[in-house]
């Protein structure tokens, strides 16, 4: 009887994992806007937006070394680096905390600073421990926290809703206590070690070396996306952001393949690359890598053609069956088809920009995600103003095209220059 490839082990439990916390996402976002109108949902997505662009600082100086890092040592010194991830995270939440608080009362909102701060601080705890498991490829233990979060999260919000006590100042509260329960269940699993505080200046610095490139990076990227949602409030009013959200929750039903895979090829791609010897006429090591990934890549992709070929052929039936016939959102059918067509082509440009990740080579993924960025900026303006969410959604479609090409240009020059040597 012939193994299960490692390959597709690997590929189910990242897909899993992450499934049950883009399902928790999109269930929640799903809920509130069914539920709230649409000035309050909007509301929700603009501070949600908020969290996840403070949450960049966290995902690109610790939480993405210890992936690169961790993933290539052994179980003791992995939960070692963990326990300083932990540390390096609580250190982090005092000031971008305090950038929270400052847009609360920027938008003259101060009653939703205490709950999203709560529930940033809990996330972000549990966030490190759910990083430390996939640091090590253990994505199906980490499975069991992730589900208690995000499915719990849909579970208390529901039962909210049945009793007529969900309110957006409540939702973040709401949301809190299954992050806390999942944090518990992934530092029990885990057990990270808690070595010399001395040590910790040294790791700061390696984590810097590792990650200051992907922060960069990131910011960029986050911008691309994100500052849509704040441009939409600013020009339109937050019932705008709520159309344009209410578009890319569905685009984003496939988030555990697209964002799964990019969690997963980097730490792939790394003990590719350290694996496999340099010399005596062997393919260079960040040429060996991308052999090493690209399965995965194929994996991910085929179930991406059947669910955006489905958005681009009948996007009203998806609207109705997600939203209902009489919701505000039921007419958004051109910029599912934009996003949906984005989606696609961009996955590729996260595979290559994960690849990237993987050899340490992230300045490369920066360029590809400058690119895609100001593209938007320079399209998003013009076309907002003519087309409303469409053009927004045309402005990324276009972001999308560019990225692409501009990712084919540095693996190109990258494996070409291997080919040199």
């Amino acid at each position: 009887m012939r193994m299960i490839p490692a390959s597709l082990v690997r590929s189910f439990w990242t897909l899993a994992d992450q499934g049950v916390v883009s399902l928790g996402m999109f269930a929640i976002n799903i809920q509130l806007a069914r539920t709230f109108p649409s000035q309050e949902y909007g509301t929700f997505v603009f501070f949600l937006s908020v969290l996840l662009a403070l949450q960049v600082v966290n995902v690109s100086l610790i939480q993405y070394p210890l992936s690169v890092d961790g993933t290539v040592l052994d179980p003791a010194r992995r939960r070692t680096l963990a326990g300083s991830a932990v540390l390096l995270t609580a250190g982090s939440l005092l000031p971008l905390s305090g950038v929270l608080a400052l847009v609360g009362y920027g938008l003259g909102m101060p009653e939703m600073i205490g709950p999203t701060m709560l529930y940033f601080i809990v996330w972000q705890v549990q966030e490190i421990g759910r990083r430390g498991l996939m640091a090590g490829l253990k994505h199906d233990q980490a499975l069991w926290g992730d589900s208690l979060t995000y499915l719990g999260q849909v579970v208390v919000l529901n039962l909210m809703a049945l009793g007529g006590h969900l309110t957006l100042e409540r939702v973040f509260v709401a949301m809190t206590g299954p992050a806390l329960a999942g944090a518990v269940v992934h530092f029990a699993i885990l057990r990270p070690g808690f070595g010399r505080l001395s040590d910790l200046p040294a790791v700061c610095r390696r984590f810097w070396s590792i990650g200051h490139w992907a922060l960069a990076n990131n910011l960029f990227l986050m911008l691309r996306v994100q500052s849509l949602v704040w441009l939409m409030a600013a020009m339109d009013g937050m019932a705008s952001t709520a159309a344009f959200q209410a578009v890319v929750n569905l685009v984003n039903i496939a988030n555990p393949i697209i964002i799964g895979m990019g969690n997963l090829v980097p730490q792939v791609a790394a003990r590719g690359r350290s694996a496999m010897p340099d010399g005596g006429g062997a393919l260079h090591p960040d040429e060996k890598a991308w052999l090493a990934i690209r399965g995965y890549v194929v994996i991910g992709a085929a179930p991406l053609l059947v669910y955006y070929s489905l958005a681009l052929l009948i996007p009203d039936q998806v609207l109705h069956i997600v939203y209902g016939t009489a919701s505000p959102y039921a007419d958004q059918e051109l910029p599912l088809r934009l996003l949906s067509i984005g989606a696609l082509t961009g996955y590729l440009a996260e595979m290559v920009c994960s690849y990237f990740y993987g050899v340490q080579r992230s300045q490369f993924a920066l360029v590809v995600n400058v690119v895609g960025t100001l593209a938007v900026f320079a399209a998003v303006g013009p076309l907002a103003a003519m087309y409303g969410v469409a053009g927004v959604c045309m402005a990324l479609l276009f972001s999308s095209v560019l990225r692409v090409g501009a990712a084919q240009y540095y693996l190109s020059k990258t494996r070409t220059a291997h080919v040199a040597r």
